[in-house]
């Protein structure tokens, strides 16, 4: 949490953190000047070392006084109050590309000048590096960042007191950090004086000369055996300058330069112009004439060279995802702000959906112990300080901490959270189906900040922009029209704007540039993602979008692409699996059959005919509108069914396969339609709900009287046999604390199976099927817990000896049941296991299976597959914007 104050000093924003602490500015109410504040955390002022580098830097920065080293005004506590130094770090200046030799060299004589200040006063920095030096707009150069420097000399460096190891890209796209920037006896242990700063200031003038890392590596330990290893070579550098990188550069700190100050010397002889002298007049004037001609050609020279544009670093992408992990099906992930971490759910070979987290520094992800997620959460985002992590999980806001710790609970949300944002504030904002809600990150109640209307779907994947006040979002409408918004925490629910940002069918996240108010608008169009130029502080579009990556995972049912950007300008995106699905038999032993139709864009169920020729599937058209299609299994060919604008879903049999049923939000109110299978007449509507989100229809009943169908938490039930839709009453079947959803009934009307989280996981339960009471007037008994888990597709043999349903490892598994007057189930066996790309893509595998009614063939949704594919991560993709 940002503090107010501290001291007299009144914080007015964050600027960074890093291995010692939190910066802000801040203005001196005293003298009216603005400072910045370095805070140590307090968990980090009860360890004895880190205040020990705390003070040290104090101290070493007190001892100091030179125009090329931030100043340090004063001590509060456990905060430094120092210098404000505007302008970009030279780290940023290099990521655009090689420095202009002149304006490299006179970057480097300051350095130099304010490194001998230190070594004047016996201090060494340690830690320096191109993010540790600041580029004032009046071009003065200053050093930060002493936190680790020692004012002893020499000294020892044991790897234990080495720097925070951090992940940066510097250069050339490689996951660099500190180690990068050591001298060979820095990176072994041994005894270390002022000439390790003066290799890593060979280092850095190499980089500004090139605009790539000199040493690299995917690990920091190949990092470091680079360092140690790997001669310099020299040869992208200009001439002049190489003998002074030589001298700084040499691996045995014997023959390195001794002394910063010799460096300006070498500084001066790679500008100083060539001159000659002689005593014969007639010569000394031709050898003029010569320099002057020279001079004019090397004028030409220079002028050409400088007016090019120095190339572009390049952008660099590689793959991240553990194989021996598959991604839940809502497929959520997030790059963490600070770009150092990627968290994702994901699960492995036991089954259960946890958090993952990856460093990018590291080549192993690992699991957060207590994070355990939701298949089908859409929430998981992280806090601004990149520490914390918030998702959705059990009907619940939740946070963990990335170092440790149980989860905490912020807030209970019955239905899933679609995205989310945290900003510096400590307030959270949530996307759902009533509008944009907001509660804080502490705990509380939730509140909304915007309102969906009537037929809405709903308000999704909010995304706050850097002021912490504005933030984008999704409207999706209810005849399927989607744009993004830019909504307030200051406007009231009915006064948010509704002038739409930037019309299309997905949502839209914000990364920044260097100056943070300035940056791109990242956005998909079709699965191709896009950026375009985007002033967040005017929150005003300009340019024209450029295609950043292709072929991005969407979920366009929720206006979802699958990426995420970071502050820091790192991206990450999910490819690999098209929008495409085929359908696919297999059989009881998990042998496959012929693709029975040709590949398309599903949107939801597959439901067999009851004869098993024909199928009833969602398929999304290029304008994102789901509409129900049938497929002829046997001829393999595919005919609409719905037309009306509105989305439909959940197509459902009636049991002689004469007509389907489906749900659909027309008209502003969620409802239940059906009309022939053969495609005569008109949609006729069965019955109108009141309010609430759509229901979930999943069976008809063998005699064709009920459609069953979970509605709120519950399972219901509704008479079609006869009756108007005003005059229809709907009668709860089965009632709980939790969410009840997937219920099919058995052929005799006995029982019904449905799935309940009850337990706290996704079981399948067992309970008589009886609406409204038995014939003594009184509620029916009995209830009967079948699975160990599971993710639906609860489906009854024709005879009604058998129950299979989906477990949670995507084994289909298969129950025998006995007759008698209560139910009777044997243990569940395994038939055959699905492919797991079903689980990956898809948040309720369940829908997307079906069965014959003997259950000897199933029809599967196989997603199509790119093996290259997976989570990628890129570095440096702005420059694919300068093409």
């Amino acid at each position: 949490m940002t503090p107010e104050t501290i001291a007299h000093y009144r914080i007015s924003a964050k600027l960074g953190e890093g291995a010692m602490g939190e910066v802000y500015r801040a203005t001196d109410s005293k003298l009216g000047r603005e400072v910045a504040i370095k805070l140590i955390p307090e968990d980090f002022a009860r360890d004895a070392q880190r205040m020990a580098r705390f003070t040290r830097e104090a101290q070493v920065l007190a001892s100091l006084n030179h125009p090329n080293i931030a100043a340090i005004y004063g001590v509060e506590d456990r905060a430094l109050i120092m210098e404000l130094v505007e302008g970009p770090t030279l780290a940023e200046r290099i990521k655009q590309g090689p420095i202009p030799l002149e304006e490299a060299l006179e970057i480097a004589r300051q350095i130099a000048d304010g490194l001998e200040a230190a070594h004047d006063k016996g201090v060494v920095h340690r830690d320096l590096k191109p993010a540790n030096i600041k580029m004032t707009p009046s071009g003065t150069i200053k050093l930060l960042d002493f936190g680790l420097a020692k004012a002893d000399n020499p000294w020892a460096a044991p790897i234990e007191d080495s720097p925070t190891l951090t992940v940066a890209t510097t250069g050339a796209g490689m996951i660099l950090g500190t180690p990068g920037y050591m001298a060979p006896e820095q990176a072994r242990g041994k005894i270390v004086d002022k000439r390790a700063d003066i290799w890593a200031y060979g280092v850095i003038l190499y980089e500004m000369l090139t605009g790539t890392q000199l040493f690299k590596g995917e690990t920091v330990t190949d990092i470091l055996a680079s360092v140690v290893r790997q001669d310099p070579d020299l040869s992208r550098v200009p001439a002049k300058v190489r003998p002074l990188l030589a001298r700084c550069l040499e691996k045995d700190a014997k023959r390195r330069l001794r002394d910063i100050g010799d460096a300006a010397l070498l500084l001066n002889h790679a500008t100083a112009p060539a001159a000659a002298s002689t005593t014969g007049g007639t010569l000394r004037w031709l050898l003029v004439g010569l320099a002057g001609l020279l001079l004019v050609a090397l004028a030409w020279v220079s002028y050409v060279h400088f007016r090019e544009t120095p190339p572009a670093v390049e952008t660099v992408r590689f793959p991240i995802w553990p194989a021996e992990l598959s991604p839940i099906g809502s497929g959520v992930f997030a790059i963490s702000p600070n770009g150092r971490y990627v968290a994702f759910g994901a699960f492995a070979a036991d089954g259960v959906p946890r958090i993952w987290l990856r460093p990018l520094d590291q080549l192993a992800a690992r699991p957060l112990q207590g994070g355990e997620i939701n298949r089908s959460s859409l929430a998981l985002f992280w806090s601004p300080d990149s520490r914390s992590l918030a998702y959705w999980a059990d009907e619940k806001l939740k946070r963990i901490d990335i170092s440790g710790g149980s989860p905490q609970t912020i807030a209970d949300i019955p239905g899933n959270a679609v995205g989310g944002s945290w900003n510096r504030d400590g307030i959270i904002i949530l996307g759902g189906g009533q509008g944009v809600m907001q509660v804080p990150a502490a705990g509380g109640t939730l509140s909304a900040v915007t309102k969906a209307p009537a037929g809405s779907s709903g308000h999704f994947l909010p995304h706050f922009l850097p002021d912490g006040r504005h933030f984008l979002y999704l409207r999706a409408g209810a005849a399927g029209s989607r744009a993004v918004y830019v909504g307030s925490l200051d406007a009231k629910p009915e006064e948010q704007s509704d002038t739409p940002l930037l019309k299309g069918d997905f949502a839209a996240a914000y990364a920044p540039g260097p100056d943070p108010n300035v940056g791109q608008l990242l956005y998909m169009r079709d699965r191709t993602l896009l950026a375009q130029p985007f002033d967040a502080g005017r929150r005003e579009l300009s340019g024209e979008p450029a295609p950043v990556a292709e072929q991005l995972v969407v979920s366009a049912g929720l206006g979802l692409g699958y990426f995420s950007t970071s502050d820091t300008g790192t991206l990450t995106y999910f490819t690999g699996i098209s929008g495409n699905s085929h359908l696919t038999w297999f059989n009881r032993e998990g042998q496959t059959g012929a693709t029975p139709v040709e590949p398309s864009r599903l949107g939801g169920a597959v439901k067999l005919s009851p004869g098993g020729t024909r199928a009833a599937i969602v398929r999304v058209d290029e304008a994102n509108s789901p509409d129900i299609w049938q497929i002829d299994l046997v001829k393999g060919l595919s005919t609409r069914f719905t037309f009306d604008a509105a989305g439909d879903f959940a197509p459902t049999w009636s049991p002689d396969g004469s007509r389907i049923a489906w749900q659909s939000v027309r008209d502003g109110s969620p409802g239940l339609y059906s009309k022939p299978s053969d495609g005569s007449g008109n949609d006729e509507l069965l019955y109108k709900f009141s309010a609430g989100p759509p229901p979930a229809l999943t069976d008809w009943t063998r005699d064709g009287r009920y459609l069953v169908y979970a509605y709120g938490s519950d399972i219901w039930a509704l008479t079609v046999a006869e009756g108007t839709p005003e005059t229809r009453k709907p009668v709860r079947l089965v009632q709980g604390d939790r969410n009840q959803l997937g219920a099919y009934v058995s052929p005799d009307q006995r029982w019904v199976a449905y799935m309940s989280n009850e337990s706290g996981r996704q079981d399948l339960y067992v309970q008589p099927f009886a609406p409204g009471s038995n014939s003594a007037g009184q509620p029916v008994g009995g209830k009967w817990m079948v699975s160990n888990g599971t993710l639906g597709m609860a489906r009854w043999r024709d005879d009604g000896k058998e129950l299979l349903f989906l477990g949670t490892d995507g084994g289909v598994m298969a129950v025998d049941l006995a007759p008698g007057p209560v139910f009777n189930a044997s243990a569940p066996k395994l038939l055959f296991q699905l492919p797991r790309v079903v689980l990956t893509m898809s948040p309720n595998p369940g829908t997307i299976v079906d069965v014959t009614r003997d259950h000897q063939r199933f029809l599967v949704a196989l997603p199509i597959v790119d093996p290259t594919g997976g989570l990628i991560v890129a570095l440096n993709w702005q420059s694919l914007l300068r093409k």
